[in-house]
């Protein structure tokens, strides 16, 4: 497995547990912008913002920029990563070898992968690899990677699997299609 694929996986596994918890609540109009990766979006008053600064429930590694949850439905997540994939090329062969061999991991079952684009202007080429992990509950993951600044971003979106195509439709999608890149 290339080190692209073992970095891919790693950002992926921060999710497992998840519960309510409280978290700082976006007002409405509010953004969240990083200076240092050009990038920004912005917050609903439906959405709870979590920093290395103001982790809530969770915990950050270095590769670790944020994590977004759903007000409402706390097991809804956007988590944005740090990702060692930081040209087209390595983007290329994380499609590859997302669509050879998947994730070797208990559970995983491959939904889709592919390219598209994000951003407010859908102006940044991306790989998407939609994935299911069975478990109690299963869960549903929409990892979305590309490449800014020269820098890898991973956006791993994950929900219950019963819940996911409602998720990805008023929480994941408006999110990805708001991304500013400065």
């Amino acid at each position: 497995m290339t080190k692209t694929v073992m970095a891919w996986i790693s950002g992926l596994l921060v999710v497992c547990a998840l519960a309510a918890a409280p978290g700082q609540a976006a007002e409405p109009a509010q953004q969240y912008a990083n200076q240092q990766h050009g990038l920004s979006f912005p917050l609903s008053d439906d959405v709870r913002l979590f920093t290395p600064d103001n982790p809530g429930p969770f915990t950050f590694g270095a590769q670790n920029l944020l994590i977004l949850m759903n007000k409402w439905k706390p097991s809804d997540l956007i988590m944005v990563n740090l990702s060692e994939v930081a040209d087209e090329k390595g983007l290329a062969d994380l499609r590859s070898g997302l669509e050879s061999r998947g994730l070797p991991q208990p559970g995983y079952r491959k939904i889709a992968v592919r390219e598209t684009t994000v951003g407010k202007n859908q102006e940044k080429r991306a790989v998407e690899h939609i994935f299911e992990l069975q478990g109690q509950p299963s869960r549903t993951m929409r990892q979305v990677c590309f490449i800014h600044r020269g820098k890898g971003f991973a956006l791993v979106c994950t929900a219950n699997a019963d819940h996911f195509q409602k998720a990805d439709k008023a929480f994941f999608e408006p999110v990805l299609r708001s991304i500013i890149f400065e």
